[in-house]
Formats: C-alpha cells, sequence, structure tokens
C-alpha cells in the first residue's frame, strides 16, 4: 500500500481565501504533489462560481494542474441532474474556468426526482461533446452507483470513474457500506474532509465560549452555512468524546491531534495510494498547507496510538452513519 496523494479542494476559495493567496499556493502545492484541483459550480455557497472564476482567471490549468468541477447542486438536489440542468451548468463552468473541457466531472449529489437513467444518458452526452474526461460521483448511496454503472453497462454510456465522499478518522461508514463495491469495480475513492471541516482540530470541543470560535468554520455568526452542516454532523456528545480521546492519545504520544489525524488518514486507513485513492485537502494559509506536507513526511504512527485511533469510531459509528446520507 501507499499513502494517497493530495488533491487542492476550493470550497472556501472566493469566501475566505482570497486571490491573492490562491495565487501563492500554485508553487507550494506543487512542491506537496498536487496535479489536481477539485472545484464545484456551488463553490464557494456564499458565492456560486466563484472559484472556478479564480481558477480561470489565475489559470491553473496553464501551469500543469488538471481541473475537476462539479455539476450545480441546490434544493437538495431535486432536478438538479436533468439533461437541462447538467447542460447548463456544464457549460457555465467551462465559461468560468476559460476551457473547453475539464478532467473530471462530478454529479455532487444525489437526485431523487431524476431517474438514474436520464442522469446517465444526459452526462453520456455531455462527455461525447468533448467537454469531461472522467466521470465522477459524489455523496451518492452505494445501491445508486450500482444501477449507475449497471445502465451504463446496458447503454454503452461512460461509466462513473472516481467516486468522492467524506472520510476520515470518525468519518468510517463508508468502508462496510461502499468501499468493497469501489474495490470490485477498480473506482479510486476521492477523501473530503480530513479534518471533518476543522472539528478535529479540536477547536470546538475545547472552546470555553464563541469568542474561542471566531475566526474558524464553527464561528457563531448568521449566515455560516460551512459552519451548519460541521455542527450538524459533528456536535454530539459522542464525537467530542472522541476528540477527547484523541486528544489524550495524542499528546501521550508526542503527536499534534491534527498531525494523528491525518497520519492516520494517509498511512492507517483504507485509502490506499495503489488504487488512485486521493485525499481533497482545503487550507486557508500556507501554515495549514505545511501541516499536512509535515504528516506525510513524519509517515506512520506507533501501533499503541493507532490502536487507541481505530477504536475511536467504535464511540460515533452509530451517529457517523448519518454523515453519509444525502
Amino acid at each position: 500500500m501507499e499513502p494517497p496523494s493530495f488533491i487542492a479542494g476550493t470550497g472556501t476559495w472566493g469566501h475566505n481565501v482570497d486571490e491573492a493567496l490562491v495565487r501563492d499556493q500554485i508553487s507550494s502545492l506543487k512542491t506537496l504533489g498536487v496535479k489536481q484541483v477539485d472545484t464545484a459550480a456551488l463553490y464557494p455557497p456564499t458565492n456560486p462560481g466563484q472559484a472556478e472564476r479564480l481558477l480561470g482567471e489565475i489559470g491553473y490549468a496553464n501551469v500543469g494542474f488538471l481541473i475537476d468541477t462539479k455539476v450545480l447542486y441546490f434544493n437538495q438536489g431535486t432536478g438538479t441532474l436533468t439533461a437541462e440542468a447538467i447542460e447548463k451548468s456544464v457549460d457555465q463552468s467551462l465559461a468560468n474556468l476559460g476551457a473547453r473541457k475539464v478532467n473530471i466531472l462530478y454529479a455532487q449529489g444525489p437526485d431523487h426526482a431524476t431517474p438514474i437513467a436520464e442522469q446517465a444518458a444526459a452526462f453520456d452526452a455531455q462527455y461525447r461533446k468533448g467537454k469531461f474526461s472522467k466521470l465522477g460521483l459524489c455523496n451518492h448511496s452505494p445501491e445508486a452507483l450500482e444501477e449507475w454503472l449497471e445502465v451504463a453497462d446496458e447503454r454503452g454510456y461512460v461509466k462513473p470513474s472516481v467516486y468522492q465522499g467524506q472520510y476520515n478518522l470518525l468519518c468510517r461508514t463508508y468502508e462496510t457500506t461502499l468501499f468493497p463495491l469501489l474495490r470490485k469495480n477498480h473506482i479510486p475513492f476521492y477523501a473530503f474532509g480530513p479534518l471533518a471541516g476543522g472539528f478535529l482540530t479540536g477547536k470546538l470541543t475545547f472552546s470555553t465560549g464563541p469568542y474561542d470560535l471566531k475566526g474558524t468554520r464553527f464561528e457563531e455568526s448568521d449566515g455560516n452555512v460551512f459552519g451548519m452542516a460541521g455542527r450538524y454532523w459533528y456536535d454530539k456528545p459522542t464525537f467530542h468524546e472522541a476528540v477527547r480521546r484523541l486528544s489524550e492519545a495524542s499528546k501521550a504520544s508526542g503527536v499534534e491531534m491534527i498531525d494523528a489525524a491525518v497520519r492516520w488518514l494517509l498511512y492507517h486507513s483504507s485509502l490506499d495510494g495503489t488504487n488512485g485513492d486521493t485525499v481533497i485537502i482545503g487550507p486557508r494559509s500556507a501554515e495549514q498547507l505545511d501541516k499536512y506536507a509535515t504528516a506525510l513526511k513524519a509517515g506512520p504512527l506507533n501501533e499503541k496510538l493507532v490502536e487507541v485511533l481505530n477504536a475511536l469510531f467504535e464511540i460515533v459509528k452509530e451517529d457517523a452513519a448519518v454523515i453519509t446520507m444525502y
């Protein structure tokens, strides 16, 4: 097994990551071995499309990065994966990026109102027009993925060849529900949320009040769309207990919490670089990016700490199941 590679995530680009930082990160990302950038028509949720526009204006594709994007997803997905909606979103994304084609085009989430056969046909039509190289599914159930694969196989459509979902030390439901299907079909897994949206930093668990959370994803303020999802998924007693145990075990081993969480993901999780698995990282500063580089260089954790970290999921297992349901 090899550690998964990194992909740059742009979920907050154009929100709290400005153009200057986006430019400055180019050399640092390349040093880390990053070759792909993950974006979406929705990014950032506070200003949809701005992340794509920044990538286009700065010219990330012109300096060696592959660009992946996702069809616009809103209203819990209803009607977002019709043929008309897909074409409209793809064309706008290509215009934003200043590109004729993207590397991976994702269905960001399920559209339960549109039959999968229609969705598959619509994506295939865009593929035949040369607008993307690979089809990806994101946040879809194993059952939906399996149906999509069957439809594509029967009708000769482009098949999903990449799956993206949330996966980290405390979000491991996919290991039993999805990974067997992915491995059977040789589909790599692209993991987002390696630090659970910042929850694994311990800032929310150990905060003493709202002031401690200012400037973080969990800041208590109106319209904090990033924090709302994170709190819905992770702000529960079981998860806080797991973070406290993570903190204790990390200190006992002389390792920072963030370092422990990232190194577990890289070297001790179900991700495997030889399968093409990746980890999507979205650092908001050079300092945050350095932490990922440090974790990669540090290598595996000691066995005693790994044993403790592996056991944390049992504490949150029931609550964690909700995170992968869309």
